[in-house]
């Protein structure tokens, strides 16, 4: 594993950092690219929106690890604040940046569905930059040698440019997001089976893998109340 790229004097360049950034810019480039080019949401706001979304994620995700692993960090808490040790859990960041992403819309008069379908595809391409860091940085393990970030990582590639294509051709507000609830917890609820650092939690079900059958059964929920409302 290579969970540190490089020192540059007191400075060093962890990869797990570098992908997420990576995928951050990558996903805000596109973004504005094709805000510009459909004028919504405006041009002016994709920046702000990413703001909030990143921060609230980061925030979640590392929050719902530490309370996960409290025993440890209990007893070491400065290493709450060493987020680039790895230790984020995507289903924490996802339900946090949700809440992020809701306020900032309503407060700055957006649709919340036509928002969040903007944002979805680009959501699983800065997951799949984070899935690669996760490699390199050793954490998120699969079984045996098995490389199930890499696994993930190309996963959610593919998800990300399915929903891009489907954005361009959605039948209704909220398809995208619909989709992605649908889609990202299916395929994270099998790929569990071969992560290396997952417990069963209930019913011989990890915590991610109930946490998936939530989301899709919102995603199912939210793709029949969209649909209907079309």
């Amino acid at each position: 594993m290579y969970p540190e790229i490089c020192r540059i004097g007191p400075v060093t360049l962890h990869s797990y950092g570098v992908l997420i950034a990576l995928g951050v810019f990558a996903s805000l480039a596109w973004m504005t690219h094709i805000a510009k080019q459909t004028g919504f949401p405006p041009a002016d706001k994709v920046f702000d929106l990413v703001f909030v979304v990143v921060l609230a994620g980061f925030v979640g995700s590392r929050a719902f690890y530490v309370i996960q692993e409290w025993g440890w960090y209990r007893e070491h808490p400065i290493e709450i604040f060493q987020i680039w040790k790895g230790g984020l859990v995507y289903y924490g960041g996802m339900i946090l940046a949700f809440l992020g992403f809701f306020l900032y819309v309503r407060f700055s008069n957006l649709s919340f569905l036509a928002s969040a379908d903007f944002m979805m595809p680009f959501i699983a391409l800065t997951h799949a930059f984070g899935r690669v860091g996760c490699f390199l940085n050793g954490c998120c393990f699969g079984k045996g040698n098995l490389p199930i970030q890499l696994h993930e990582a190309f996963f959610n590639l593919g998800l990300s440019a399915f929903l891009i294509h489907l954005y361009g051709r959605r039948k209704f507000t909220g398809q995208v997001t619909a989709a992605y609830l649908l889609l990202y917890p299916t395929g994270r609820f099998f790929l569990e089976y071969f992560r290396g650092d997952q417990v069963p939690w209930l019913f011989s079900l990890t915590l991610h893998q109930v946490l998936s059958v939530a989301f899709i059964l919102t995603g199912i929920l939210l793709y029949g109340v969209c649909r209907h409302r079309r």
